[in-house]
């Protein structure tokens, strides 16, 4: 019965950790992406997926359309 709870304690410790790490990337990800737009600085992981995010694939112009009242 003690070895179930000190298993359970560590699972818990390690699922917090594991948490914890991911917490940390993604808030250095989204500080990175705003020092990085703040700043004007080419090249970042931020402005590149902008810059793909925001490609057009055809060649033409693309047209509004209205709406369907």
């Amino acid at each position: 019965m003690m070895i179930l709870v000190l298993v359970s304690i560590i699972a818990v410790f390690f699922a917090g950790c594991v948490c914890g790490i991911f917490a940390l990337i993604v808030l250095g990800i989204h500080a990175e992406e705003r020092r990085a737009r703040t700043n004007k600085v080419p090249g970042t992981a931020g402005t590149v997926s902008r810059r793909l995010l925001t490609t057009r694939t055809s060649d033409k112009p693309s047209t509004k359309v209205g709406a369907g009242r």
